[in-house]
């Protein structure tokens, strides 16, 4: 968890109106400012996850990067960028095998732009034991149980909890590691099954933040054969994959769209990066 990951200027909506629902699909009518802020920003998250996780650059690239907007009382509909409020209990890998090391960015703070929301971290509990004397009825899915724990000393007993079965089983043997998001705060961590994850419902207001998705995985040279420019040689050639990538401001058809996307987090490391790093 990084607190201070972004300056409050760097994700103040007053200054960069379109983070609030930003994609690189669709960059038509987003402001080269808006742009070049979200791009620098998905950039420090690569170079976070270089240093913290002790990888060469050039080995990480974008797969996925967009704003997201939390709304309490809604359902989300569609894919990830979709609105809701809340997100289920997931890891990022099982969902996209290329998703390799995950961060959320986020643009609101708890308490103050919404209630509710936290993100949890889901472990095992090292320490955890088995209950004794817990009922269930397996005919009833909904039915309360109670469970009496014990101590060590088995002359000492615990108090009595209750709870739905699916809620007990969701937390036996569990660490539940909630973080509660302020604005300019971060979120990396890889991807696996070490790290599952969910976010907890939004009780009031609306949570903007930017979820990004980073892969190990090398792109083919034969890729950047295909394209109409390859691999920039020349700082002229990543002036001119900036302009036609990225700030081009212009109409594009799906397909259009798809392909520059592709071709952008492909060469991310090489228009992001000085000639001297290729």
């Amino acid at each position: 968890i990084f607190p201070t990951f972004a300056s409050q200027d760097e994700t103040s909506f007053d200054n960069y109106p379109e983070l609030t629902g930003l994609t690189f699909n669709d960059l038509a009518e987003v402001s080269a400012a808006t742009i070049l802020q979200f791009t620098r920003l998905i950039e420090r998250v690569r170079r976070t996850i270089a240093h913290e996780y002790g990888l060469p650059l050039k080995t990480i690239l974008p797969l996925q990067a967009y704003s997201r907007k939390y709304v309490a009382g809604s359902i989300q509909q569609g894919g990830g960028g979709g609105e809701g409020d809340f997100v289920t209990l997931h890891t990022d890998e099982a969902t996209h095998d290329g998703y390799h090391y995950s961060c959320v960015l986020y643009l609101s703070t708890q308490g103050e732009d919404f209630e509710g929301g936290n993100f949890v971290f889901n472990d095992p509990d090292p320490n955890a034991k088995k209950s004794k004397n817990t009922y269930f009825d397996p005919d009833d899915p909904d039915a309360k149980i109670e469970k009496v724990s014990s101590s060590d000393d088995d002359d000492d007993y615990a108090e009595v909890e209750y709870a739905t079965l699916a809620e007990e089983i969701r937390k036996s043997g569990r660490v539940f590691t909630p973080y509660g998001p302020t604005r300019g705060a971060a979120v990396i961590f890889s991807s696996g099954w070490e790290n599952m994850h969910e976010v907890e419902q939004i009780t009031a207001g609306t949570r903007y933040c930017v979820p990004c998705f980073f892969t190990t995985c090398p792109v083919p040279d034969a890729a950047y054969d295909q394209m109409v420019q390859g691999k920039p040689k020349t700082n002229e050639d990543i002036a001119d994959d900036w302009l036609h990538l990225l700030l081009a401001h212009r109409k594009e058809d799906a397909h259009e769209s798809l392909g520059r996307v592709k071709e952008l987090l492909m060469k991310w490391h090489y228009i992001c990066a000085p000639l001297s790093e290729h």
